[in-house]
């Protein structure tokens, strides 16, 4: 009987957290993403900490690096307990591509950590959370895509937080405008 009760409590936590999310929570989506360990998340599973986002493609070659690499610095400017608090999302705008396997080759190549998610779904699922997020995107006939250049940061419940391109003030000014 404790054992039925305590798998009928896990079943429900679940419904708990995403009933307590906020109406304009991006968590709201009912979309399934799959990370590059090739595991299946539901993007509201990304609750509970701050979580900076952005919008990519693994084989851009011009502003995809500069987003990845001002994130990046966002990191390393934290503190070990901000870091704790917070999380880094990469969204691929070519799910098709960018499979796993080469999600995670690109984790590798540029040095990500524990911290990082990199998430694929499906092209409407990808297109919904753009919208959600007033990211623009358009994919071009030579195989690139444009697309806007922003960092998003979404509180712990998944509310925007913050939306900026580059950064300006550097990292620091990011961080001060987040923590404070």
């Amino acid at each position: 009987m404790k054992i039925l009760f305590a798998l009928l409590i896990c079943s429900l936590l679940p419904l708990t957290a995403q009933a307590a999310l906020p109406g304009d929570s991006v968590y709201q989506l009912k979309s399934q993403w799959q990370d590059s360990q090739n595991k299946s998340l539901n993007i509201a599973s990304l609750a509970g900490k701050k979580q900076v986002v952005a919008l990519i493609y693994t084989d851009c070659i011009t502003a995809c690096p500069i987003i990845v690499s001002d994130m990046k610095a966002i990191q390393h400017a934290l503190t070990p307990e901000q870091q704790a608090q917070m999380g880094f999302v990469l969204v691929s705008l070519t799910p098709a591509r960018d499979t796993p396997k080469v999600m995670r080759h690109f984790s590798k190549k540029r040095e990500l950590d524990g911290h990082w998610s990199l998430l694929s779904s499906k092209d409407e699922d990808v297109r919904t959370l753009a919208m959600a997020l007033n990211i623009q995107y358009m994919g071009l006939p030579d195989g690139e895509v444009s697309h806007s250049n922003a960092i998003t940061v979404l509180d712990e419940q998944g509310r925007m937080q913050l939306q900026q391109v580059g950064m300006p003030g550097g990292p620091e000014a990011l961080i001060k405008k987040v923590f404070n």
